[in-house]
């Protein structure tokens, strides 16, 4: 019990120090989700290091926009594990409101990613960041126009339905 009181504390002046700063979350999470990291229950937000900091994936793939290129970042299933909420269905809403939904089907079968990167550099330096990606190349049934729909980019919410 000792030790978890100065890790509570520290959390808890961590949290305040980074709502003080007034930065934006790079991501939100909301809806049937188990656990959150806000005062509203069934919302949890993420800091771009918390992103970071989960598991990455690199997805070499071409897409409608770009060629061949390295996109990583880290995985769906990884963030929705954080939040308690794997295989559940998810909509993805941009800072433009696009939204498109990523069945769990998708998530296990070919485990896209919420790409922070590409080729190295950040994509919030191109004003993409978050970009939902596939790895195109890798399925042949994802080599379609109509995958296009599902390749949000600035993606700003997950709505965990």
């Amino acid at each position: 019990m000792k030790s978890i009181l100065p890790l509570a504390a520290a959390l808890s002046l961590s949290c305040s120090a980074f709502a003080l700063a007034g930065a934006p979350p790079a991501l939100v999470v909301t809806g049937q989700i188990k656990v959150s990291n806000q005062t509203r229950a069934g919302e949890y937000h993420f800091s771009k290091a918390e992103l970071e900091r989960l598991q990455q994936r690199t997805i070499q793939t071409k897409t409608t926009w770009t060629p061949k290129s390295a996109f990583s970042g880290p995985t769906l299933s990884a963030i929705l594990r954080v939040v308690g909420a794997a295989g559940r269905p998810v909509e993805l809403v941009t800072e433009d409101q696009y939204k498109v939904v990523i069945p769990p089907g998708d998530q296990s079968r070919y485990q896209p990613i919420l790409a922070l990167r590409i080729n190295g550099r950040p994509l919030e330096e191109m004003g993409f960041s978050p970009w939902m990606m596939y790895p195109l190349n890798d399925f042949r049934e994802l080599q379609t126009a109509d995958i296009d729909a599902k390749l949000a980019w600035r993606v700003k919410t997950l709505v965990v339905r």
